[in-house]
């Protein structure tokens, strides 16, 4: 309970402490201007009305428009995941449950996009609700579990593509075990069910309530679709986007690799058993998460207009995965034998704690020859000492190389969360973020428009990067630029009639490595958060009217 306890206030902290601290992404502050402007009582075009933007307009109401207040809905959202998986415990097991919830609490992605105002964690949430409800209810049908899994499953549509597709994996999982593994609590599940007017009838008003709230959008506008399904389509628009096909994987690799390595050993694992061992080879627990994760890996290979955030869609089940494979490889071992060989377990850590050292040395460019040969060799001393081990007792090389993992593991996710969470380095899983010369641009803006007069044009196309920052000044974008007495456009763009002052402001950046396997290059980056490659930064020229 004490560690439960610490999970939860370290996740809370790590996505609800200084959540304005960084500026809005261009993607985030184009969100929020559409959320502000319905708030003002205007509805763009461009507006989305997922639970997500509607909730935070309804906060810009009673709040006011702020960086904290667009981001909070998803920041609340995102640490109540972790009290959500406490739950799972009596159908994964304690560890299991332990485990995934460790690894949420601390994965880069998941706090980088819990502390951004995209919809991402939302959909994370009701996907745990789903789950808990589910297995609760199949376990021992009542009345009290229907409802929250009702509305979680009711509003997957108006959310987001993760809760979608966790809505999917959950009826997919449902049909196959009632049709074909048979499985009898799902068939009594189901019986109690029907055999209940209490619990039909309420399901058919929140899916009632849920469409209408759908259809208008929270009440923001009437329109003929559905908010959630919406993203979730658009992720499949044509053309595609210039994002490479490993896009998804450089992320994952980059930020997640624990959760990768051990959500695909695991789905690996229970595949093969399950295929292997019949229907009482794995847990109805077990094969739900095996369909969720095939779920969401087929969204994301399909997927043509690549974002970071879509990876939550697959980050939440291959985290229970990775528990239920600890819980797997814990119930097996003899761990009288096991105790035995904790010692050598920094016999294994000091070769790993070597290789970090001369990383960080090679990654600053002063590595020599000898060095280097001793960073190779590390890790082969660590797989020497584990393989060692092995010949003596499984348990024991067992207990050492997990020892190893997670003193690998830990301290890299920490580090990648605290510095997506609290720091402005380079991020390639981060849209291009706005810069401090863009409040700088609004104060410049300003000024001119009250020493010339007239009118202040924008290019309509740096409604993304700059409608945010200057949504309460005189400003229009993509007006004409005949009677504008300013014009602010790309640096070029040299309109007739203007003259270009001579700063250049650059409003936007953001980064993504040039070359993915570059293992000094990507070092550096994770230590100092610096980037490589080109950096894609949006910059703007103020044009001043001569004639």
């Amino acid at each position: 309970m004490l560690i439960w306890f610490g999970l939860i206030v370290v996740a809370a902290a790590l996505r609800l402490l200084d959540l304005d601290g960084l500026p809005l992404t261009t993607d985030e502050a184009a969100r929020a201007l559409d959320a502000a402007r319905v708030a003002d009582g205007d509805v763009p075009e461009t507006w989305r009305g997922d639970l997500v933007a509607a909730g935070t307009s309804y906060l810009f109401r009673i709040f006011g428009e702020t960086e904290f207040v667009a981001r909070v809905v998803p920041a609340m959202a995102g640490a109540a995941v972790v009290p959500v998986l406490w739950s799972v415990r009596p159908y994964s097991g304690k560890l299991a449950a332990l485990v995934a919830a460790s690894l949420v609490t601390i994965s880069p992605l998941f706090v980088l996009y819990s502390r951004s105002a995209t919809p991402y964690s939302t959909g994370c949430l009701l996907a745990a609700v789903m789950m808990v409800c589910l297995f609760g209810y199949l376990s021992k049908p009542r009345t009290g579990l229907v409802f929250p899994l009702v509305v979680a499953l009711a509003l997957a549509p108006l959310t987001d593509a993760p809760a979608v597709v966790a809505a999917l994996a959950v009826l997919v999982f449902v049909v196959l075990e009632f049709m074909v593994f048979g499985n009898r609590d799902v068939r009594q599940a189901f019986r109690a069910f029907r055999s209940s007017p209490l619990q039909w009838v309420s399901s058919l008003l929140v899916i009632v309530a849920a469409a209408q709230l759908g259809l208008t959008h929270f009440g923001t506008s009437l329109r003929a679709d559905l908010p959630g399904v919406r993203l979730f389509a658009d992720m499949f628009d044509l053309p595609r986007d210039s994002r490479s096909p490993e896009y998804h994987f450089a992320l994952l690799s980059a930020y997640d690799w624990p959760i990768l390595i051990g959500g695909a050993a695991a789905f690996l694992f229970f595949a093969v058993k399950s295929a292997s061992g019949g229907r009482g080879a794995v847990t109805p627990f077990e094969r739900f998460l095996l369909v969720w994760t095939a779920a969401g890996a087929v969204t994301l290979a399909l997927v043509t207009r690549r974002e970071a955030g879509q990876l939550l869609i697959l980050l939440l089940p291959l985290a229970l995965l990775a528990g239920s494979i600890v819980q797997e490889i814990a119930s097996r071992l003899d761990w009288s034998e096991a105790s035995k060989w904790w010692p050598l377990a920094a016999v294994a850590a000091a070769p790993i704690a070597v290789g970090a050292l001369l990383m960080t040395e090679w990654s600053s460019g002063n590595a020599g020859t000898v060095e280097r040969a001793v960073l190779i060799a590390s890790p082969f001393v660590c797989l020497v000492v584990i393989a060692a081990i092995w010949t003596r007792s499984h348990a024991g090389a067992a207990v050492v190389a997990g020892g190893a993992a997670v003193l690998v593991a830990v301290p890299f996710m920490a580090h990648s969360s605290l510095a997506a969470a609290f720091s402005d380095g380079a991020e390639p899983a981060v849209d291009a973020r706005l810069q401090p010369a863009a409040e700088r641009l609004r104060d410049t803006l300003e000024a001119l428009a009250a020493e010339r007069g007239g009118t202040i044009v924008a290019d309509r196309d740096l409604l993304d990067e700059l409608g945010w920052t200057l949504r309460d000044t005189p400003i229009t974008f993509g007006g004409p630029a005949e009677g504008a007495s300013v014009v602010v456009t790309r640096p070029d763009a040299s309109p007739p009639g203007f003259a270009g002052l001579q700063e250049v402001w650059r409003v936007a950046e953001g980064w993504y490595p040039d070359e993915i396997l570059a293992p000094r290059r990507l070092w550096r980056w994770f230590l100092y958060r610096e980037p490589y490659g080109d950096v894609d930064a949006s910059e703007v020229r103020i044009y001043v009217r001569t004639i």
